[in-house]
């Protein structure tokens, strides 16, 4: 029998390398997010081919190129942005045709009469939408069609038009009806990292405070800066999840449900600016050597804590009533803080930021701002009032 030791220094062992081949591959496809993939494409192979049948076999047209590359652009447009994105091709297909057939009749066609036709055809685009990726660029492309064709095909107008008008609705049918994806699984998978990293540069700025830390505190500031990825990440899912609870019929009954992390996320836009401004006059409080309350540092730990949740009810459906408890619980330390520091500038600032941030949190769940205003005032005052 050999022994391990036989194997000899500095051979490694293969079992272990083909475990962490077969955990590298399965990161990829993690990573990949293969299934909203594999329904994308779906969607756009079959929309494509719909499109080109009804262009063809029920309308008669011969070569319906723009029925399915409109089906095309408008599942490839991104999710959350098919209606505007959708209208933009429209009108730039129509832009186009009308700024070509105008400018043609008036110079006739050829080489230089093509860059004329599409330089018009973009700056009208341009001034009309701004810099709106899919008008000016199916102005422009419509338009060089046009010029290029305009010598060989005439009549183009309304049959190109039509194509376009039923490709793009071929395309909306294929996302409302064809495998539509769960709408709020990527409202939560972007809501995971905007609630975490909130979380974490919150509690990280109460122990910077307790540990009189200013470096901390200063550095924490960056993490503030980068949560405003994630809240554009999350109102990108939102977007994209509306659109779907709005046209694919099986998943309207999530529609209260999407309303609720509607609600909340937005009421999260002044909660996130709230404790940002908390986090900075935090740094500037640690900087001027003021006196720190021990429930000042609990306060800004207890928010971290109410916003961590108020994540769980919402991924969970559960409204626990804990966010609201936690919430005031931060209002009503911030308020002993205030009691029991001799009224310094920074610290003030700190504990009116933590009460307006525990208000943007009871708002989150559904309180109406003078409730939410009321129980915080209630709730940092209770101590002096005796209860």
């Amino acid at each position: 029998m050999v022994s391990q030791g036989a194997r000899g220094p500095g051979r490694p062992a293969r079992r272990p390398a083909r475990v962490w081949s077969l955990h590298a591959v399965r990161q990829f496809l993690a990573t990949r997010q293969l299934v909203p993939i594999a329904v994308i494409s779906v969607q756009a192979g079959l929309a494509t081919a719909a499109a080109w049948i009804i262009a063809t076999d029920y309308l008669g047209r011969n070569a319906p190129v723009f029925a399915p590359a409109a089906a095309l652009a408008t599942i490839a447009s991104a999710t959350g942005q098919r209606t505007r994105q959708t209208v933009e091709l429209l009108i730039g297909v129509g832009l186009g045709i009308t700024v070509s057939d105008a400018v043609l009749y008036l110079i006739g066609s050829g080489a230089w009469q093509i860059a004329i036709v599409v330089f018009s055809s973009v700056a009208l685009a341009l001034l009309v939408a701004g810099r709106s990726g899919a008008l000016v660029s199916q102005a422009g492309a419509t338009a060089t069609l046009f010029a290029t064709l305009s010598g060989n095909q005439r009549s183009l107008e309304l049959p190109r038009i039509i194509d376009a008008a039923v490709g793009a609705s071929v395309g909306f049918l294929a996302v409302a009806l064809l495998l539509p994806l769960d709408p709020l699984r990527g409202v939560e998978h972007a809501a995971k990292p905007f609630f975490t990293n909130l979380a974490a540069a919150i509690h990280t700025t109460a122990q910077a405070l307790a540990a009189g830390d200013r470096d901390l505190a200063v550095r924490t500031l960056g993490s503030f800066d980068g949560v405003a990825a994630d809240t554009t990440r999350l109102d990108e899912a939102l977007r994209a999840a509306g659109e779907v609870v709005s046209i694919a019929p099986w998943w309207r009954h999530r529609r209260s449900r999407y309303q609720q992390y509607r609600a909340a996320v937005d009421q999260l836009h002044a909660f996130a600016t709230n404790v940002r401004v908390m986090a900075r006059r935090v740094a500037t409080l640690l900087e001027y050597h003021e006196p720190v309350p021990p429930s000042l540092p609990q306060a800004v730990q207890t928010l971290g804590d109410a916003l961590t949740d108020l994540h769980r009810e919402r991924a969970t459906a559960r409204a626990s009533g804990r966010t609201r408890q936690t919430a005031l619980e931060a209002a009503r330390l911030a308020g002993q803080a205030e009691r029991h520091q001799a009224a310094h500038e920074f610290g003030e600032t700190v504990v009116l930021q933590i009460r307006s941030a525990a208000s943007d949190l009871l708002r989150a769940t559904g309180a109406s701002p003078q409730e939410a205003n009321r129980l915080v005032r209630d709730a940092a005052t209770g101590e002096q009032n005796g209860r």
